[in-house]
């Protein structure tokens, strides 16, 4: 019972201005790569306290439409970001952002440009002698980028390391 009622005050809880700029702010950014609805989901999820919503709750904190929550939530599950979460003696489920989610995409970078690497081999067998740096700029990007990355992670996880 008490923590259907705590569930019940949360509904009624609105961002702060401060939190609501924040909100906006990762949709504006997350629009670039995606939709902005999603970038406010993950921005109150990155802030929400406790850190996890249920759908009608986001619906309502972010004045987003249940299709719209429904979509992107999806959306942000599908590639990694968000996870539903339950409670027991509570039949809804909630989502929140995946423990440590910004580190495991950092460290999934590496297979994303091992593949910008192979692409750019490929495109060599059809270079195009009118402004090669359309190929020839990837392959350098992506060679510096191959060569760096591990070094880039091992930092990384050393400082990690030392702020636990």
């Amino acid at each position: 019972m008490r923590f259907q009622v705590f569930r019940y005050i949360l509904k009624l809880m609105k961002p702060t201005e401060a939190q609501s700029e924040f909100i906006e702010k990762t949709g504006r950014w997350w629009e670039q790569i995606g939709s902005r609805s999603a970038g406010r989901i993950l921005g109150w999820l990155m802030i929400c306290e406790p850190p996890h919503r249920s759908a009608s709750e986001l619906q309502t904190e972010l004045a987003l439409s249940a299709g719209s929550i429904s979509t992107q939530t999806t959306a942000l599950e599908r590639i990694g970001f968000v996870e539903r979460v339950t409670f027991p003696g509570d039949r809804a489920s909630y989502y929140q952002l995946r423990p440590h989610v910004w580190i495991e995409l950092m460290r999934s970078e590496e297979a994303r440009l091992a593949e910008l690497g192979d692409l750019a081999e490929a495109a060599t067998d059809v270079m195009p002698s009118v402004r090669p740096d359309r190929v020839g700029d990837l392959a350098r990007v992506s060679e510096f980028f191959i060569d760096e990355w591990p070094g880039l992670m091992a930092r990384l996880e050393e400082r990690l390391k030392r702020e636990k």
